[in-house]
């Protein structure tokens, strides 16, 4: 709409357009906490299901001209862990801290699928015979990815509804 930008150094117009980014900034915030916020904090609940120890997610929003972004992120005492398993791990030596002897069984099959990223029924089990060590070369784990996942399957919706929140902006402008 360029014709709102004409004259925008006197007075009334540049109140106005003032008034156009808060009635903007305000209408994507509404958008994003109803629409997106909901959804994103859902997908990851239920990568964490059926977990023991589960993390709680949070979202940050940044809305500036150059770009809109929502962030989630893993919050609580849980958080470091689903870091591990979303990000993966370098190899690294674990020992044993309370005990004399690490104790652990081999084996592993993972309770959560990383794509898509969801919780499968009946996972995360070990098979494998249980093992008694000093210490252990942890050779490291995969990064599961599940929220850039999360975040692929989200992206659509999530222009979709900025492009309809700017479509609802001018239309209230032009009335």
């Amino acid at each position: 709409m360029p014709l709102l930008l004409r004259n925008v150094s006197k007075g009334k117009r540049r109140a106005a357009l003032t008034d156009l980014n808060s009635i903007t900034r305000k209408a994507l915030e509404k958008a994003l906490d109803s629409e997106v916020k909901p959804a994103l904090v859902k997908s990851h609940n239920l990568v964490v299901a059926d977990w023991k120890n589960k993390p709680e997610f949070r979202t940050q929003k940044i809305i500036r001209p150059e770009r809109i972004t929502m962030t989630v992120f893993p919050t609580g005492p849980a958080a470091e862990i689903y870091g591990y398993v979303d990000q993966g791990t370098k190899p690294h030596i674990i020992k044993p801290v309370r005990a004399p002897l690490l104790v652990f069984q081999t084996g592993y099959k993972s309770k959560t699928l990383a794509n898509p990223a969801r919780t499968v029924s009946g996972g995360g089990i070990a098979t494998g015979p249980t093992v008694r060590a000093k210490l252990v070369h942890h050779p490291g784990s995969e990064a599961r990815e599940f929220s850039k996942t999360i975040a692929g399957d989200i992206e659509p919706d999530f222009k979709r509804i900025i492009e309809n929140t700017f479509r609802t902006v001018s239309r209230q402008l032009e009335e």
